[in-house]
């Protein structure tokens, strides 16, 4: 049996300042009462990129981008109808490059990168089918290599332009217009590249499965 999930207009109003979710627009209020469906038993789903679409994390302090062309993610989604579009799905893992494809980045470096923490998925908007919403929480370690040795980073802040299509599954991160991320540490032989304060944005389109529907009136 599906799980219903009821939240207070109270509690979801806490939930979204908690969250931090912002409207696309100045006049898109976020939208109450939504309805995720999951034909998953567990209400589990993964994520992997969509062929031949790469993921672009840009450091627009530096003008350096890390281009990574295998990422991935895994969460859940749990049915129900909801309060509000705060905490839609977790995102309780992401990476980015792997051990033998990694990400490439400038002066030949090589990336790969982790998240050390759950991040949440928040509906906005809604119309047509597609989802337009933020991705909070997020928190990733970066590890590049290069001839001048290793830099460690570590990014966190949101996402705040997405959208999610039920008819496709797709799940697209846009970067911001304006960066909602900021590199919280950096250290090793970073060469200039990516250091504290630095802000930044990135982009990325996955294909959710099982496809997960979600609504709102």
């Amino acid at each position: 049996m599906r799980r219903i999930t009821k939240i207070s207009a109270i509690s979801a109003a806490a939930l979204l300042v908690a969250a931090g979710v912002s409207a696309t627009t100045a006049s898109a209020a976020p939208q109450a009462q939504w309805t995720v469906s999951n034909p998953a038993a567990n209400d589990a789903f993964s994520a992997t990129n969509v062929a031949a679409v790469n993921a672009v994390l840009t450091n627009v302090t530096t003008g350096a981008t890390i281009t990574c062309s295998v990422y991935a993610a895994s969460g859940t989604a749990v049915d129900g109808v909801y309060a509000s579009g705060a905490g839609l799905a977790t995102i309780a893992n992401a990476t980015f490059g792997t051990s033998t494809t990694k990400c490439n980045g400038p002066l030949g470096s090589k990336w790969v990168s982790q998240s050390v923490q759950p991040m949440k998925l928040n509906g906005v908007t809604y119309s047509g089918g597609v989802t337009k919403g933020t991705l909070t929480g997020v928190k990733v370690t970066l590890t590049g290599t290069s001839l001048l040795g290793t830099c460690n980073a570590t990014i966190e802040g949101s996402a705040n332009t997405g959208t999610y299509t039920n008819g496709t599954g797709v799940l697209e991160i846009v970067p911001d217009a304006t960066p909602a991320l900021t590199v919280t540490s950096a250290s090793g032989s970073c060469a200039g590249l990516i250091k504290t304060g630095d802000k930044a944005k990135f982009g990325a389109k996955y294909q959710v499965s099982p496809v997960i529907t979600v609504t709102s009136p």
